[in-house]
């Protein structure tokens, strides 16, 4: 009876230690296999600098030559911010204009003709115009900083080390800085265009036809220091049209260039709702393009010399 019991209890005590084997066994392998799952599906845990998570796989997306596209643009900005230095160049005949109109002799030539006696106005209109592009030229400047901003923000992105990085996550902070940095440049370029740039190229033209047909007589009649400022208004308003026939399609250019530039050598950094945000400023700038033809003189030049001073 003795051996029977003791048969039974070794018997049980073998069935136990296999069934606590099996557990073990099957706990290690459930753990092995949903550590496997976690990382096919969340991706590596660290990639090297510049890479981001995509598909499940690290991929360089941040690198020195993108970096460079973002410092050519800074640099574009501030070249066209530079030409701007020679803005008073268009300030320079509307000054000298002012001074002429508030001669008493200009005044009562001035009489006489419906066409100068608008001046006034056009003068106002002239002198906004380029106190719009001083604006612009700040505006650049601001401009350029943000650039500044975006190459920053990428600089870190390419070296930092850790935590691997999805594309979503590095998408949305690279969008967040390229829209900061283009939405305000569009805002600049269509003032610049049709506040600056469009009531110049509509008036500066016609009214130095205008005033030289006028100081034509003048050099007959008029007295030595109206002949003086007619022959400094010759000068200034041919150096003030040069500038503007060289400069009044580059703010219009330089929008269209920096931001293709953004988007294609960022393309996979920067989301679809702002590459459809800078679609639609383009559309906008290329519209504010459709600028009015600048008058001709001719007509009001001999109209000016037929009056007589």
């Amino acid at each position: 009876m003795r051996s029977i019991l003791a048969i039974l209890i070794g018997l049980t005590l073998a069935c136990g230690k296999k069934n606590d084997g099996g557990n073990g066994t099957g706990t290690a392998s459930g753990s092995a296999v949903g550590s496997a799952t976690a990382e096919v599906g969340s991706g590596p845990a660290t990639c090297p600098a510049g890479n981001v998570v995509q598909n499940g796989a690290c991929v360089a997306v941040i690198t020195p030559e993108k970096v460079a596209v973002v410092t050519q643009q800074q640099t574009r900005l501030d070249e066209l911010a530079k030409l701007l230095d020679q803005v008073e160049t268009l300030g320079v005949p509307i000054e000298l204009l002012n001074g002429v109109v508030q001669l008493e002799e200009w005044k009562k030539f001035a009489a006489r003709s419906a066409e100068f006696q608008a001046l006034d106005k056009v003068i106002v209109v002239l002198a906004d115009a380029v106190k719009q592009l001083r604006q612009f030229k700040g505006g650049l400047a601001e401009s350029a900083a943000r650039l500044g901003n975006l190459k920053g923000e990428l600089e870190r992105l390419m070296t930092e080390t850790g935590t691997a990085k999805r594309i979503e996550e590095v998408r949305t902070q690279v969008s967040a800085q390229v829209r900061t940095a283009v939405d305000p440049l569009a805002t600049q370029v269509l003032d610049a265009i049709q506040k600056g740039l469009a009531p110049l190229i509509a008036k500066l033209e016609e009214t130095s036809d205008l005033v030289l047909g006028a100081c034509a007589f003048a050099k007959l009649k008029g007295s030595d220091q109206v002949k003086t400022m007619c022959g400094a208004a010759k000068e200034s308003f041919a150096k003030g049209l040069a500038f503007l026939a060289d400069f009044k399609t580059k703010p219009a250019q330089l929008f269209d260039d920096v931001t293709k530039q953004l988007t294609t050598q960022l393309d996979t950094l920067i989301d679809d709702q702002t590459k459809a945000l800078i679609g639609s400023a383009q559309v906008k700038v290329n519209e504010a393009l459709k600028l009015p033809a600048a008058g001709v003189g001719s007509g009001s030049a001999g109209s000016a010399a037929g009056s007589g001073m």
